[in-house]
């Protein structure tokens, strides 16, 4: 970092301070607990670094201990806040004097916070410290607050205590808002569009945008080699609670899903989570649950998958595609809800293949959070969506060609006055609208509003208009969108981020069986829409019909989910020039376990149909077969023993199976295991090295 750089300033921890600074400044105070929460690098060290610093400037006696070193017993405990006084304030304790007394005395005689970071254990003394220490500490006459932080919050227990449950503030900190982003990055010293495309990337977590913000500030050299360590720091420091091989695998796999249970995870886990091990990852702090099983934060999720897709492309393609077919199974049974966050889930999924910095559209950069902040019209709205509205027209940007000129502004207000269920607007956290988009249901009540507008309107479109008449409000399935418009003024978000919400908001409200319609002459638009799954219509042939007029329909009354998914990825494949190709099959169990057993043997393993059908010659398999089990570190997702039994069982033969299990210091049944699991890791490891050198 530049050694004058500025710093930026703290920013989303005003409401937890604010707390706090009450607390302090009142004259008689209620002694409390605050509990601070949420996944790694989200700000709860910063937090309590604040509040102790609030604290001191309060002339307020502050104890800060570390919870990995104090909480493993009630007497590491109380060594540690006696450790603590005495480095800070001097506080000795008196020859002779108990330990426990001594510490309740000093904590009691005035004002006292302590502040616990790192409580993750805290139920290891947690019993103890409800039952003994904090009824002496916690009396009529003290003021005392227990300040703890950790990613999963309290323990149940503290919370149902009929003596302290009703004492504690729980703080669970959430993603930066993009107004808090701002805010931190113009503190940064960094150029405006620098500043801009940090806010785009960052997702709003606290470590990721610190720790961008100061690669940025680097140099040269320096800022590239630290570029290559981020995703590592940060993935690091979200997964600090999943300490097995076996867990990280079942993060990696609910990271594909919206939400998945026991049963559907362990369809695609290569070891199959038992009970214990499916409650053990439902209590890590980055996994919520709910009716639909477990499901990741939103940004563990993604940093998951873009890692896994860094990792191991073929394997991430090939489970995104099978997710897709298990997501596709269930979707008809499921209600509306479950559905469309199903369909929000795949949009994110293949999120790659959707428009990106298209002039109209950039979904790169949503977040579900944000997207679900659209909601229907409310009268107050009008003033902004005209304004919107009257900016877009000035910059040519696209209103449906189907409305004279002139009359836009007209047509909003009747829409917004006789028909507001056809306006969807987002809105940013405060409520304020930032976009907007407008159209007609078409039902019997909405067709004499569009035939003023348009005159020839039933000639242009034909049967979506001829079927609405009689139809009723209730009944209308089909919505022809004519004005769109978004906030150009804001700095929040990039106009084509705003676009993207609109079009996903629309897409995912139409999967649950509704037709839009979109009439336009607009080239950029003509160009967006079938990226988004729309087809075009036959417009019936009239003289007075525009040359370059398109009518786009994405039809769910007749299809499916799944074949508009497949629409759109082979629409997309297709625009960017590549032959779609199915996922490499990899190699069976058995399969590896026969290739092993024959390594030797050029004539069988010439004759083996997988090696043949993935043209892989058997002179070529064994060297692979060879690199692999002598690679270090070893090939994803092999690992160093089931390399090592692989290797010593197939390769070097020097002991038999029993003396290779004894030499290990398991049993022969985990020995077997392990074997087991090693020829399944092998067969993707080969798989994965085939491919990448045809």
């Amino acid at each position: 970092m530049e050694p004058n750089s500025p710093t930026p300033c703290i920013v989303g921890l005003t409401q937890q301070l604010e707390v706090l600074s009450n607390w302090l400044a009142s004259p008689n105070v209620n002694s409390q607990i605050f509990s601070i929460s949420g996944i790694g690098g989200i700000g709860k060290t910063t937090l309590l670094t604040e509040m102790a610093a609030e604290a001191r400037r309060c002339s307020t006696v502050t104890l800060w201990m570390d919870g990995q070193f104090c909480l493993q017993t009630p007497r590491a405990f109380l060594s540690h806040l006696e450790m603590s006084l005495e480095t800070e304030y001097g506080r000795t304790r008196v020859a002779d004097t108990p330990l426990l007394a001594h510490v309740v005395e000093e904590l009691t005689r005035q004002r006292t916070v302590v502040i616990i970071d790192n409580c993750e254990t805290i139920d290891r003394i947690d019993s103890w410290l409800l039952s003994s220490l904090l009824p002496m500490l916690v009396t009529s006459t003290s003021e005392f607050l227990l300040i703890v932080a950790s990613r999963t919050g309290l323990p149940i227990q503290w919370h149902t205590n009929l003596v302290w449950g009703n004492q504690i503030h729980s703080f669970a900190l959430e993603l930066f808002t993009r107004k808090e982003v701002h805010e931190y990055v113009q503190s940064s010293g960094l150029p405006p569009l620098v500043q801009q495309d940090i806010v785009h990337k960052t997702d709003g977590h606290p470590l990721l945008l610190a720790l961008t913000v100061d690669m940025l500030r680097r140099q040269g050299r320096e800022r590239e080699d630290y570029a290559q360590q981020i995703p590592g720091i940060l993935s690091a420091e979200l997964l600090k609670e999943a300490t097995s091989p076996y867990m990280y695998e079942a993060l990696q796999m609910l990271s594909l899903f919206p939400a998945a249970d026991q049963t559907m995870l362990n369809q695609l886990l290569s070891h199959p989570l038992n009970a214990l091990d499916y409650t053990a990852l439902s209590t890590l702090s980055c996994v919520h649950t709910g009716a639909g099983g477990l499901s990741l934060h939103q940004l563990v999720s993604r940093m998951l998958r873009e890692d896994y897709e860094r990792r191991d492309p073929s394997h991430y393609q090939m489970m995104r595609s099978r997710v897709l077919e298990l997501l596709m199974e269930r979707y008809p049974s499921l209600n509306k809800l479950l559905q469309m966050q199903i369909a929000a889930h795949i949009l994110e999924l293949y999120r790659d293949q959707l428009p990106s910095t298209h002039a109209y559209t950039d979904f790169t950069g949503i977040r579900q959070r944000e997207v679900e902040q659209q909601m229907s019209f409310e009268p107050g709205d009008l003033p902004y969506l005209q304004r919107f509205l009257a900016e877009s027209l000035a910059r040519s940007d696209w209103q449906s060609e189907l409305i004279e000129n002139g009359q836009y502004s007209s047509l909003l207000d009747d829409i917004a006055n006789y028909a507001p269920a056809g306006i969807r607007v987002i809105r940013n956290p405060d409520r304020v609208p930032l976009a907007f988009c407008a159209g007609l249901w078409l039902h019997d009540q909405t067709l004499s509003i569009l035939e003023q507008y348009s005159p020839d309107i039933r000639k242009m479109l034909g049967d979506p208009v001829n079927s609405a008449r009689g139809c009723s409000p209730e009944a209308a399935d089909t919505i022809c969108i004519l004005l769109a418009a978004v906030d150009v003024g804001q700095s929040s978000y990039r106009p084509e981020e705003l676009g993207g919400m609109l079009f996903q908001s629309w897409l995912i409200d139409a999967m649950s069986g509704l037709r839009a319609i979109i009439p336009t002459a607009d080239r950029q638009l003509n160009m967006l829409l079938p990226h988004l799954g729309f087809e075009e219509s036959t417009m019936p042939s009239q003289p007075y019909a525009r040359e370059d007029m398109h009518v786009w329909e994405l039809d769910f009354r007749q299809a499916t989910f799944e074949v508009w998914v497949q629409r759109i990825l082979r629409q997309n494949i297709r625009t960017a020039g590549c032959i779609p190709q199915e996922a490499p099959r990899i190699l069976s169990r058995d399969e590896v376990r026969l290739m092993l057993h024959h390594i030797y043997d050029d004539k069988v393993l010439e004759e083996m149909v997988p090696l043949q059908a993935m043209g892989c010659e058997g002179v070529r398999a064994r060297e692979l077969v060879v690199s692999i089990l002598h690679a270090d570190p070893p090939t994803y997702p092999l690992t160093n023993l089931e390399q090592r039994i692989l290797r010593e069982s197939y390769l070097h033969k020097n002991y038999r199976k029993s003396e290779l299990a004894e030499a290990l210091h398991m049993s022969r049944a985990t020995f077997y295991r392990h074997s087991r699991q090693g020829f399944i890791h092998l067969g993707h490891a080969f798989t994965q090295r085939w491919m990448a050198l045809k």
